[in-house]
């Protein structure tokens, strides 16, 4: 920083700033990036922490990165951090409880900024209290803000677009047990049939890898001729509403003519990705913004944040695709 200083003619405290993403002059800035380029320099991030008692690292915890939802959420999270001075570290659980627990005493001990986590584990008692965390989708304690998608919400307007389409025998697919937001989403689901008088029914695949083989026995036993039981369908994932739309395609069944079908996230597994399968949008992009935000909001005193046990619902829309029909026929 000396040999910066020295190059760029500028004190090292105006060095000390603007490494330190602190306002400088726009020619301080510029006479100190020419002589950082000029020299190579690269701040050294362990002794920032040590001095700062905090690194300029967020540790982002997601259950998998398999699917598009989780990838689209962890592009759209990394952008926030960045444009704060931030950087992401992905920690894959697995779904695993100790996998979390072991990426949490990381961020503990590397003196990581804060903590965004779609955390499955017990680890309220885990987290130190002078530790920034977010959760998204699951509570974690009252201790820490939490942002949700309209999930009662998503299962309700699932069911009013399969009634406005001419669906009248309706189905809900999902694993057993249904739990966390999923039971939130069937409950929205089920009032909404409920209150409009509408048939419906539940089938819940048991939670294993070759599912298919449940949908497909499901399938065949609903099946009369070339007619399926249901004539709409809403599953609280996109994964099972695809694999139930091709199954039903397989059999000779029209999709949306005879079954229309509905799934929960509409996660693009790249950018100008065509919409196929109707489903409930989340707002990934808000919820990133929104994590990120909760999460600068409790620097530099985590401890004293006022606001840290709020909770922040963000509204959901739908993403019409080839599996719904777009007016009643």
């Amino acid at each position: 920083m000396n040999d910066v200083a020295r190059i760029a003619g500028v004190s090292r405290g105006s060095v000390s700033n603007y490494i330190n993403g602190r306002k400088t002059r726009p020619d301080t800035q510029s006479k100190i990036e020419k002589a950082i380029k000029s020299l190579n320099y690269v701040p050294n991030a362990t002794a920032r922490a040590l001095k700062t008692s905090r690194s300029n690292y967020v540790i982002f915890i997601i259950p998998t990165v398999n699917t598009p939802f989780f990838s689209e959420l962890s592009y759209h999270v990394q952008l926030e951090l960045k444009k704060f001075g931030y950087k992401m570290i992905l920690c894959n659980s697995n779904s695993e409880p100790k996998e979390e627990l072991e990426y949490i005493q990381m961020a503990n001990t590397q003196k990581v900024a804060g903590i965004i986590t779609m955390s499955y584990a017990d680890i309220a008692d885990l987290v130190s209290p002078d530790i920034p965390l977010v959760s998204i989708e699951k509570k974690v304690s009252d201790n820490f803000p939490i942002i949700i998608s309209d999930n009662y919400q998503g299962g309700r307007l699932a069911a009013q677009k399969l009634q406005k389409g001419g669906a009248k025998q309706l189905l809900f697919v999902s694993k057993s047990p249904v739990k966390d937001i999923s039971s939130v989403r069937q409950q929205g689901f089920v009032d909404y049939c409920l209150e409009h008088h509408l048939t419906y029914d539940t089938f819940l695949t048991r939670d294993i890898p070759n599912f298919i083989d449940d949908f497909k026995d499901f399938i065949l036993e609903n099946k009369i001729d070339h007619a399926f039981k249901y004539d709409g369908v809403f599953s609280d994932s996109d994964e099972y509403a695809n694999a139930f739309w091709h199954l039903l395609l397989q059999y000779d069944i029209s999709v949306p003519g005879d079954v229309q079908i509905i799934g929960f996230d509409a996660a693009r597994t790249y950018q100008r990705q065509p919409t196929f399968l109707s489903a409930i949008r989340q707002p990934i992009e808000q919820i990133s913004s929104e994590a990120v935000n909760r999460l600068l909001l409790q620097l530099p005193h985590p401890e004293q944040h006022s606001q840290k046990n709020s909770i922040t619902v963000l509204p959901i829309t739908f993403q019409q695709g080839v599996t719904t029909k777009t007016k009643k026929q």
